[in-house]
């Protein structure tokens, strides 16, 4: 952060900042008449200026890998297993979206159930599925004890890889699924919610037509399609596991607990925390 120079801010802005690559989102008490006008009189000079940007490229994402950030003064251990996911434009995107929010979404969660409620090692434990316009990620996370982080890892990877071994129930398809509709509903409740997921769409090349139909495409996803979607990108296989605590309190264990590939010092990567 120190390095970076004013020249390097306005040069990034000037690459980045653009009407060919900017919309302009209105939502409330307005005509398309008079939007026009306000969108004219306020951004109507500005032009597109300089050579086009480059566009963005899918992220070549580095094999699979365990990390300790050892803080020897850390109370707890934080314990993060994220693997890449999809682009927001996948049509898997609604599969995965429900498969996620039965393994981490909210406090009926397999992922809290397994963690918190059944043995008490965390507050809270949960998972999010981050899908933008090239790529995506999921990523399961939560704190735990310094001497249950190995155990808590072991639980994230066994229900990751539970969520495509096996159909999800009836039951547990539809109650996640209103959840996952539920948390939607409460974000349109305002004209800026409305906004915000509008302009998510066009950044990640989605119709803003999508607002209309996400509703009906969660309620059409069925215990097969969460399956399936779960068995190709939740696998644990190709998940690179973050840790970070008092490493002297779980990583002997973590290390004898992962496989030999995973284990051996090239494939985990130790470094100190240092305060600045």
């Amino acid at each position: 952060m120190k390095a970076i120079t004013r020249a390097d801010i306005t040069a990034a802005y000037a690459r980045s900042f653009s009407p060919d690559q900017a919309t302009l989102i209105m939502v409330g008490d307005v005509t398309a008449a008079q939007a026009k006008t306000l969108a004219d009189a306020q951004f109507g000079p500005w032009k597109t200026t300089g050579a086009a940007t480059t566009p963005a490229m899918p992220i070549d994402y580095p094999a699979p890998r365990v990390i300790v950030v050892d803080m020897p003064d850390a109370g707890q251990a934080g314990v993060v297993v994220a693997r890449p996911a999809i682009a927001r434009t996948d049509p898997r995107y609604y599969s995965l979206a429900v498969a996620n929010t039965v393994l981490g979404g909210g406090f009926s969660s397999r992922l809290n159930q397994e963690i918190r409620i059944k043995r008490g090692l965390a507050y809270g434990a949960g998972s999010t599925l981050d899908a933008g316009k090239t790529q995506g990620t999921v990523a399961a996370r939560t704190q735990t004890k310094n001497p249950t982080a190995t155990e808590v890892v072991s639980l994230i990877a066994t229900e990751l890889a539970g969520m495509g071994k096996a159909p999800v129930s009836p039951g547990e398809l539809e109650t996640r699924k209103a959840v996952l509709v539920g948390n939607f509903g409460r974000g349109i409740e305002t004209t800026s919610g409305v906004a915000g997921i509008l302009g998510s769409y066009v950044q990640n090349g989605v119709s803003v037509d999508e607002l209309q139909q996400f509703t009906a495409k969660v309620g059409a996803v069925d215990s097969a399609s969460v399956q399936t979607a779960a068995a190709a990108l939740l696998d644990p296989k190709k998940a690179s596991i973050v840790v970070v605590g008092d490493a002297r309190q779980f990583a002997p264990s973590l290390r004898s607990s992962l496989p030999a590939d995973r284990a051996d010092p090239r494939g985990c990567v130790k470094a100190r925390y240092r305060r600045t």
